[in-house]
């Protein structure tokens, strides 16, 4: 992955459509979550130090951690001023402007200048976080505003509401809403599973295929011996 690695600064200048954009965002918010569900929040975020892996969106590395506070309160305000930081990058990437320029009071003040460069559907969760002080994740957004826009839909569709729950699965786990299985294996310093127990999940089965191996040929040898 390292090989094939970026920072968001680079991904975003050769992947501009709203789209890609969206979608990169999203993912960095779900890395964003499962950091704080185990302890740790962002010591520099910029886009200089997030990068994207695998030549994948969902591959989302933000190089520089640090441990939450202990103190509740203390930890509740940094995981708040994480996903502010995150929206204001956002932010500035959809406007094109230089991160060095962001002045918070002043965005608050200009936010509907800044409109006219997001996504019409992402608008509230900018203002909200940005302007009101909401401390909620996009993807959480983006999971409460698709379940909206598919209760919308059964409601178009009436009777025939089953088919889109056969189409569309329309709950979204735990796992999926912080990319576990990837952030899992990006982030192996802060969720107990270090290099060497990562190597020995590895290990372990090969070590058990062999022994299994050895114990049929023996047992195959001897009765043919026998």
């Amino acid at each position: 992955m390292k090989n094939n690695s970026v920072t968001l600064s680079e991904w975003v200048k050769l992947h501009s459509s709203v789209d890609e954009k969206q979608s990169v965002f999203l993912n960095m918010d779900r890395a964003l979550k499962y950091i704080h569900e185990h302890g740790y929040c962002i010591e520099v975020f910029h886009p200089s130090e997030i990068y994207v892996l695998n030549n994948e969106d969902k591959y989302i590395q933000f190089k520089k951690l640090i441990e939450l506070s202990k103190d509740p309160i203390i930890s509740k305000n940094m995981i708040k001023e994480d996903i502010l930081n995150s929206a204001l990058i956002q932010l500035a990437i959809y406007s094109n402007i230089s991160i060095s320029y962001i002045n918070i009071d002043f965005i608050k003040e200009q936010f509907d200048s800044f409109i006219l460069f997001l996504p019409n559907t992402d608008v509230p969760y900018y203002r909200g976080v940005i302007q009101r002080g909401a401390s909620v994740y996009f993807c959480e957004f983006t999971a409460e505003r698709r379940k909206r826009e598919i209760e919308e839909m059964e409601k178009e569709l009436g009777d025939d509401k089953n088919i889109l729950k056969e189409n569309i699965n329309t709950n979204i786990s735990e796992a999926e809403m912080t990319n576990k299985k990837v952030n899992d294996l990006i982030y192996r310093q802060i969720n107990g599973m270090n290099d060497s127990a990562f190597v020995s999940m590895l290990i372990i089965p090969i070590a058990l295929l062999l022994i299994t191996s050895i114990i049929i040929i023996t047992t195959i040898i001897l009765n043919f011996i026998g």
